[in-house]
C-alpha cells in the first residue's frame, strides 16, 4: 500500500474550546496524485472529549460524505478514524483542503495532533477476520442469517453469516469488540441465543483472526398480527384502544386507526391470547371481544365491523357542558369538528360539529366528570383559514358548574404569491451544489440563500455585484427544469440593518451603513428581476431578528434614526426615479415602512416578509414551562402586538407572509442543548401553537423558518458521543415528517442521545427526562397534517450548518429527501380543509 503524505497545520485563532486542524498538499510520497474510487480514509489524534466536523473544499467541488469514530489513547488523546466517502473516482489537487473542527484545545504546541495524520485510499491497512458458525439448534430457523459486529472506536461493523459455514472477511486492523445478534426466524417464532468467542480483539495489518459462534436452545414463541379493517362510522376516523393479554405475560396495549396492522411478537406459544379493542365516543361504548388459542406460529387477527359490538353506558351522573360560541363571521352552513378526550378513562372520546354561530350550545349528550383535552380545528375555504381560539384543557366538574367559550375567528390566506397553491418544503442552498441534486431529490418549491458577500447586508460599502442573488435565481430555474416545469422559487434572506450581533443602538445610528445597505437590497431586488423569466421574480426575507431585537429592547415605534436620508442617498446612487414619500419619517416605524414601500417600488412583482423570533418577548426558556398551556398563545399575542405596532402588516403596502424563527441549530448538537434549545416532543407541540397564535394574530400567512430537519436516531443505530456534530441529530425532522421506527416508545431512542444533557433552561436533567415529560407521546405519524390549519403555508428547512436537504450536513439529508418527496406524491392542498392522514395522538401512554 503505498504512502500517503499530506500537511496539517492548526487553523488561526483556536480557543480552549474550538480550533481547526487544516490538511493539504495530499499526494503519495513519490510526489504523484492520489486517486480515490470511494473514498479516503484519515486516521489521527485528537483532544479528548470532542466533537468533530470535517469541511471538504475540493476542486471541482463533489459530493461529500464522512463517519467519524474515536477510541481513547490516553488522557492527552484519542485515536480518530474518518471515512470520507466520495463519489469517484477523484484526485486530488494539491490545493485540496479538510479542515477538521475539533470541540478542544489546539493552542500552544499542537504538534501531537497535527504531526499525526494517516491518510489512505479506499482502504485502511487490513487483516482477515474468520468467523466459523456451528450448526442451527432447530431446523425452523435455517434459511436465518447470522449477525456478528464488531465495534472500533464506537462505529459498528455488522458482518452476516450463514449458520453450519465459514466465511472470511477483509477487516480494517485494530481493536474490536465482538457481539453476536440472536438468531430468529422471519417472524420471531424461534429463537436461539448465540455466543462468540472471543469477544475482544486485536486486528494485525496481514494477520487472521478466528471467530467461533454457537447456540443455546431454541426457544419458541406465537406471534400475533393484529388488523383493524375500514370501519363503519362513527369509528372510521377514530383509533381503537387495543389490549392483548398472553398468559402471565403484562398486556400489550397499543392504539391503532382504521386500516392498520400491529406486529406482537414473543407471544407464548400455548395458551390462549385475549385481544380487547374498545372505544367510547358520546356515551356509546364501542367494544370487539376475541379470543386466540397460541401456537409456534404467525396468527393473524382481524378487526372489522362486523366483530364489534355497541351498548350505552350508564350517565345519570353525567353533567352538560355549555359551550359559548362566538364569532364574527357570518353564518355560512359550514361547521368545525369539536372533540373532548378524556385523560382520567382510556379512549373515552365526545364528538360535536358546532356549527358556525354565536350561541350557547352543548354537546348533545351528558358528559362525564373528569379532566379533558379540547379539540377543535376549525376549517380552510377558498385558501382563508377559519380557526378556533379555545382552552387545550378542561376539567368537569361533577356539580355541572364547569363552561368553556369557543371563539372562531378569519385567519390568513394561504395563497402566497410566487409559492404553491399546497403546504410545501424548502431548503437552504450554500451554492455549493449548482447543480442542485439535492434539491431536486427532495423535490423542493422555494431555494434560498443569503444575499450579498457577508450576508448580513454588506454595510460597509455598495456592492458593485450580488453573485450569491444570480445564481440562486439561476439554481432555483435549473431545479424547476429538472422537476420537469415545477415552479421553485428563490428565495433571498436581505439585511437593511443587521441586529443579530447586538451593538445595536450604533447599527440603527449608522446612517452610512444604512445606506449601503438600503443600496445592496435594491441591487438584489434588481439582480432577480433581471436573471428570472417567471412572474414573481423572487421572494425576500428582510431583516431576520430585526422585530425581536426591537422588543427586546423595549424600543417603541417612536425611536428616532436615520431613515429618509439614507434612502434617499441609496435610491439616488441605484438610479431608481422614487422620492420617498412623506408619510416615511426619521423613526422605528417609518424604517419598517421605508423596508416595505422600497421593495414594492422597486420590484412590486417580489413576494417578501418580515421574520420574528421566540425571544422577542425577553427569552425563548417561555417553550419548556408545560405549567401554563397558554403561554405559547399569550407571547405570540405579545409579540404579535409588537409587530401590530410598528404597522408591519397593517400599512399598504403590506408584505405577503411573516417568518417565525426557532433557532438554527440541529437539537443534539452541542451548539443547540448548550444554547438551550433541545426540544421534545412537547416543546415542537408548544412552538406549532405560537405560530398559530402569530399567524391568527396578524391574519398573515406564517412560514417557519430555517427549522432543523434532523432526525432522532434508532437505538441500533450507529452513534456514538464523538459522532454526535458530525451526525447533526435532532428532534426537529422526526416530528414533522414522523417515524413508525421512534413511535412512541423512549427505548427507540439511541441511548447516547438519551443521555445528552442540556443547558439548565431546559429544565431537564437529560433528553431521556425531556422525553418523559413529554409522555404520551406518539412520533409515529407527520404533524404536518394540520400545518395549514395554523396559517403554515410552507416550511423552510435547514440552515447554514443545520440539516436540511442537502446530504453535505450531518446524517439525516437523504431521509429528508425521501420524507418530501413522497409527501410530494399526494401535498396537502391549501385551498380546502386538509384531511388527517394519521395522527400523533395517544390514548394511552406506552412508556
Amino acid at each position: 500500500m503505498a504512502k500517503i503524505m499530506s500537511n496539517t497545520v492548526v487553523g488561526n485563532n483556536p480557543s480552549e474550546w474550538y480550533g481547526t486542524l487544516i490538511t493539504s498538499a495530499i499526494s503519495y510520497e513519490d510526489g504523484s496524485r492520489v486517486t480515490v474510487h470511494n473514498a479516503l480514509y484519515v486516521r489521527f489524534l485528537a483532544p479528548p472529549n470532542t466533537g468533530i466536523q470535517l469541511t471538504a473544499l475540493l476542486n471541482p467541488w463533489q459530493q461529500v460524505a464522512y463517519t467519524i469514530g474515536s477510541e481513547t489513547v490516553d488522557a492527552q488523546s484519542v485515536e480518530v478514524t474518518a471515512e470520507i466517502q466520495i463519489a469517484g473516482p477523484y484526485t486530488f489537487n494539491t490545493s485540496d483542503t479538510l479542515t477538521w473542527g475539533i470541540s478542544g484545545d489546539l493552542r500552544g504546541d499542537a504538534s501531537l495532533y497535527a504531526g499525526s495524520f494517516e491518510l489512505y485510499a479506499d482502504e485502511l491497512p487490513s487483516g482477515t477476520v474468520e468467523i466459523q458458525v456451528l450448526d442451527i439448534p432447530d431446523g425452523a430457523l435455517s434459511g436465518s442469517e447470522q449477525t456478528i459486529t464488531l465495534t472500533k472506536g464506537g462505529i459498528p461493523l455488522a458482518l452476516a453469516v450463514t449458520p453450519g459455514k465459514t466465511t472470511s472477511f477483509k477487516v480494517a486492523s485494530g481493536q474490536y469488540t465482538v457481539k453476536a445478534g440472536e438468531l430468529v426466524d422471519a417472524n420471531e417464532t424461534v429463537t436461539a441465543t448465540a455466543s462468540v468467542s472471543p469477544t475482544d480483539i486485536t486486528l494485525e495489518e496481514g494477520s487472521t483472526t478466528t471467530l467461533i459462534v454457537s447456540y443455546g436452545h431454541a426457544q419458541k414463541y406465537a406471534a400475533l398480527d393484529v388488523t383493524v379493517g375500514q370501519l363503519s362510522p362513527p369509528l372510521d376516523g377514530e383509533q381503537l384502544h387495543i389490549q392483548v393479554a398472553a398468559g402471565s405475560d403484562e398486556p400489550k396495549v397499543f392504539d391503532s386507526p382504521n386500516n392498520h396492522t400491529t406486529s406482537l411478537r414473543r407471544l407464548p406459544s400455548s395458551g390462549t391470547a385475549t385481544v380487547d379493542a374498545v372505544l367510547t365516543m358520546n356515551n356509546t361504548k364501542y367494544t370487539s371481544l376475541q379470543s386466540i388459542d397460541l401456537s409456534n406460529s404467525l396468527i393473524k387477527i382481524d378487526i372489522g365491523s362486523d366483530k364489534i359490538s355497541s351498548t350505552e353506558i350508564d350517565s345519570s351522573s353525567f353533567v352538560d357542558l355549555p359551550i359559548n360560541v362566538t364569532t364574527d363571521l357570518e353564518p355560512t352552513g359550514e361547521s368545525i369538528a369539536f372533540r373532548l378526550v378524556s385523560t382520567d378513562m382510556t379512549a373515552f372520546i365526545y364528538s360535536k360539529e358546532v356549527a358556525i354561530e354565536s350561541g350557547i350550545i352543548t354537546l348533545g349528550t351528558p358528559v362525564a366528570p373528569g379532566k379533558y383535552t379540547v379539540r377543535a380545528s376549525g376549517f380552510i375555504k377558498d385558501g382563508t383559514v377559519y380557526a378556533t381560539q379555545v382552552a387545550d384543557e378542561i376539567v368537569v366538574a361533577s356539580d355541572g358548574s364547569s363552561k368553556l367559550d369557543l371563539h372562531i375567528t378569519r385567519g390568513p390566506n394561504l395563497l402566497v404569491r410566487g409559492f404553491p397553491s399546497y403546504l410545501s418544503f424548502d431548503a437552504l442552498s450554500d451554492l455549493a451544489d449548482l447543480e442542485g441534486k439535492d434539491l431536486t431529490a427532495a423535490k423542493v418549491t422555494s431555494v434560498f440563500k443569503y444575499a450579498g458577500n457577508d450576508g448580513a447586508g454588506d454595510a460597509g460599502g455598495y456592492l458593485a455585484d450580488d453573485p450569491a442573488t444570480t445564481k440562486t435565481v439561476q439554481l432555483a430555474a435549473l431545479v424547476s427544469q429538472n422537476l420537469g416545469g415545477q415552479p421553485v422559487l428563490p428565495v433571498m434572506i436581505s439585511y437593511t440593518v443587521n441586529l443579530s450581533l447586538g451593538d445595536s443602538d450604533r447599527l440603527l445610528q449608522n446612517a452610512d451603513g444604512l445606506e449601503h445597505s438600503f443600496g445592496n437590497l435594491i441591487l438584489s431586488l434588481q439582480l432577480a428581476k433581471q436573471a428570472s423569466t417567471n412572474e414573481v421574480s423572487a421572494g425576500f426575507i428582510v431583516n431576520p431578528n430585526f422585530l425581536g431585537d426591537n422588543q427586546q429592547a423595549g424600543r417603541t415605534p417612536a425611536y428616532s434614526m436615520p431613515v429618509v436620508e439614507p434612502l434617499t442617498q441609496a435610491l439616488a446612487y441605484r438610479r431608481v426615479d422614487a422620492i420617498v414619500p412623506f408619510t416615511i419619517t426619521n423613526t422605528l416605524y417609518g424604517y419598517v415602512q421605508a423596508v416595505n414601500w422600497l421593495i414594492r417600488t422597486v420590484a412590486p412583482e417580489a413576494t417578501f416578509g418580515w421574520q420574528v423570533n421566540l425571544w422577542g418577548v425577553g427569552s425563548s426558556a417561555w417553550i419548556y414551562d408545560k405549567t401554563d398551556a397558554t403561554t405559547p398563545i399569550t407571547n405570540a399575542k405579545k409579540i404579535a402586538d409588537y409587530v401590530k405596532s410598528l404597522g408591519v402588516y397593517d400599512v399598504a403596502p403590506a408584505p405577503d407572509f411573516l417568518a417565525i424563527d426557532r433557532y438554527e441549530a440541529d437539537d443534539f448538537t452541542q451548539r443547540a442543548y448548550l444554547n438551550s434549545y433541545c426540544y421534545g416532543p412537547k416543546e415542537w407541540d408548544r412552538f406549532y401553537d405560537f405560530v398559530k397564535t402569530v399567524a391568527l394574530e396578524l391574519k398573515t400567512p406564517v412560514m417557519p423558518w430555517q427549522i432543523p430537519a434532523s432526525r432522532i436516531p434508532h437505538a441500533d443505530e450507529p452513534v456514538t458521543t464523538a459522532s454526535l456534530e458530525p451526525d447533526h441529530w435532532g428532534t426537529g425532522g422526526t416530528y414533522i415528517f414522523g417515524d413508525p421506527a421512534i413511535g412512541s416508545d423512549l427505548q427507540n431512542i439511541h441511548p447516547v442521545v438519551l443521555d445528552i444533557k442540556p443547558a439548565a433552561l431546559v429544565q431537564q436533567e437529560n433528553v431521556e427526562s425531556l422525553f418523559y415529560s413529554s409522555a404520551p407521546f406518539d412520533l409515529s405519524y407527520p404533524a404536518y397534517d394540520d400545518f395549514p390549519l395554523r396559517g403554515i403555508f410552507t416550511v423552510l428547512l435547514g440552515g447554514g450548518s443545520t440539516t436540511g436537504v442537502v446530504t453535505t450536513i450531518g446524517s439525516t439529508g437523504k431521509w429528508t429527501q425521501e420524507k418530501i418527496s413522497k409527501y410530494m406524491e399526494a401535498p396537502i392542498s391549501l385551498t380546502s380543509t386538509p384531511k388527517r392522514r394519521g395522527t400523533t395522538h395517544l390514548l394511552s401512554s406506552s412508556l
